[in-house]
């Protein structure tokens, strides 16, 4: 008998169907030879200090580190305390009694670091000794299921996967904990969570929601004259912004005293702009964020909602690129989705030749685990609003990326008025390319241009002024973060990773630190305390453990041991402890 794992029931029962494991029983399913079951996530963490044996924790105790990593069943909070999860007990019970009557186990677990972790963990919690085979998958579609099971990989292929992603765990305890636990003792001030990614994630809340609290507004004036040719209308403005009242009125009156403009100079530029390359997960929740409204939780639910229909390949990628092997059957999928009844009408519009599609989305050496996200070609039916707004980006990008360049013409106007110089830059499309499928401006204006036709006009041409208008503005406060914002945030400081982030972001609201206000996302009073309490530490530092992810790359190359790691992190949280106790004097 051999027993195929993974990590979710949807996943489960897709995977039993193409095997022919029919027969359904309690937590599992059998047939044609196999035992298929799993488990409901992570249902595995690792032991808190008490289980090692620590009672009450005085300051020589810090920082705690065990001597051998003990793994528990998943606790969840009640109004009793933490208290062990009544599915992943019976689960885990499943399992224990199943397991062992099997020969073989294939991990068909998430195919990632994390995916890899939450098997092995399993694997050594119910004492297993079997030998392994790896699934390794990046579609639930039948046939690469079937391709994939006459495909089982060696399980000691990914063992630098499983170590930098039980590094990551450990070292994550072991700053999360005696963070806390620190805090908590050297400021006698109750229980407060901390941990190398949350609380610098939390701090940058803080610090962006401070920053607006404390904005002092400042005015300015800006000018614009408005000229007439023929039918059309221009508008420009005062290459100078004033931040005198009286000088900007002043020269507002000189200008309506002045009848002409004269055009002085006009610069034409014909810009190609390439498609943007397809989704990784990151990238598809600022987007969906930025033109739906979705949070990063709601579109990770989604895309796997969406994997687990079979309509999209594996999500939680952090590739923009596809290999070879994967670029072979997209013409297939492409023609395929360009005869449904939605595209059929203008399919040839798009301008994509599946027969010749360009390469410029393949690069083997940055696709890492996976591909970029992208449609199966299997038709989308029944689904929630939300999932068929998602899927349209997805489905949408893939388009893009295979469709010709946009091309546009921009042009900036200067001209001279009462002795100042106004300037005006426009744009237009002369050939729409990949933007005809969304048609979103904002995609492709360059940076201080608008879409606008324009009068044809000559250097040295003077035409009458038509108006003149003096603008106030405020300077506005920066903007609490959207989930896009935060995002960018994450990326560029190597906070967390793709498939991390939404868990870190809901972990902070569930600890009631944060919460959203619209689209935005602010701290509560408790979050702030939080923040002025670890202000200017190391904790709160998103640089603290900037190189980690290059690092855990090492070591899944074989370039790192386990221990070097290790050993790095526990120089950190002597570092973060011995801080604490610093700052704030221990409370008897």
């Amino acid at each position: 008998m051999i027993a195929i794992l993974t990590d979710k029931p949807a996943v489960g029962k897709e995977i039993a169907q193409v095997v022919g494991a029919t027969k359904r029983e309690n937590g599992y399913l059998t047939g044609n030879g196999y035992i298929v079951t799993w488990t409901f996530g992570n249902m595995l963490s690792l032991a808190m200090p008490k289980k090692y044996g620590y009672g009450r924790l005085e300051r020589e105790d810090f920082p705690v580190v065990p001597e051998e990593y003990r793994l528990m069943a998943k606790h969840v909070k009640s109004d009793a305390g933490w208290i062990p999860d009544a599915h992943a007990l019976k689960q885990l019970n499943i399992l224990k009694h199943i397991l062992p009557k099997c020969d073989t186990l294939i991990a068909a677990t998430d195919s990632s670091r994390e995916g890899e972790m939450l098997f092995r963990h399993l694997y050594r919690y119910l004492g297993c000794t079997q030998p392994v085979q790896r699934l390794w998958i990046s579609s639930l579609t039948d046939e690469a299921i079937r391709r994939g099971m006459e495909n089982l990989l060696p399980e000691r292929m990914f063992d630098g996967m499983y170590l930098a992603a039980d590094s990551r765990n450990k070292a994550d305890w072991l700053l999360g904990v005696n963070a806390s636990y620190a805090i908590c003792k050297a400021t006698g001030l109750g229980n407060h969570s901390l941990g190398r990614v949350q609380t610098p994630l939390l701090t940058a809340i803080c610090r962006r929601y401070r920053e607006r609290e404390n904005h002092i507004v400042t005015d300015s004036w800006k000018l614009y004259i408005s000229l007439h040719k023929g039918k059309s209308l221009l508008k420009l403005c005062c290459t100078e912004e004033f931040d005198d009242k009286n000088r900007a009125t002043e020269l507002y009156n000189d200008c309506k005293c002045s009848t002409n403009v004269r055009i002085t100079s006009i610069n034409k530029e014909n810009l190609e702009i390439t498609a943007p390359t397809l989704y990784n997960l990151s990238e598809l929740q600022k987007d969906a964020n930025h033109h739906w409204g979705l949070t990063i939780g709601e579109v990770q639910e989604i895309v796997q909602s969406l994997y687990e229909k079979k309509l999209i390949s594996y999500p939680r990628t952090t590739s923009r690129y596809i290999s070879q092997d994967v670029f072979n059957t997209l013409p297939t999928i492409l023609s395929e989705v360009l005869h449904w009844k939605e595209f059929r009408p203008y399919a040839e519009e798009l301008g994509i030749d599946t027969a010749n599609l360009p390469q410029h989305v393949v690069d083997e050496n940055r696709v890492a685990e996976h591909p970029a996200i992208l449609v199966t070609g299997i038709y989308p039916e029944g689904l929630t609003d939300k999932e068929q707004q998602v899927y349209g980006l997805i489905l949408g990008r893939m388009l893009e990326a295979f469709m010709p360049s946009c091309r546009i013409e921009c042009t900036t106007i200067e001209a001279v008025s009462a002795a100042r110089k106004f300037q005006s830059k426009t744009y237009r499309i002369l050939e729409k390319g990949w933007y005809h499928v969304f048609e979103r401006p904002n995609a492709i204006a360059p940076k201080g241009f608008h879409e606008e036709e324009i009068p044809e006009l000559s250097i040295g041409e003077t035409l009458p002024l038509s108006a003149v208008n003096l603008v106030h503005k405020k300077d506005l406060p920066v903007n609490a973060f959207t989930d896009a914002e935060l995002v960018d945030y994450m990326d560029d400081t190597g906070l967390g990773t793709a498939t991390t982030r939404a868990n870190i972001i809901q972990t902070l609201i569930d600890r009631k630190y944060i919460r959203y206000a619209g689209k935005y996302i602010i701290p509560t009073r408790k979050g702030l305390f939080v923040y002025e309490t670890v202000r200017g530490m190391k904790i709160a530092d998103p640089t603290l453990t900037y190189g980690w992810e290059a690092e855990l790359a090492r070591m899944e190359r074989g370039e790192l041991t386990q221990e070097e790691f290790m050993e790095e992190a526990l120089t950190l949280t002597e570092e973060i402890t011995d801080e604490i106790f610093r700052t704030y004097k221990p409370r008897a």
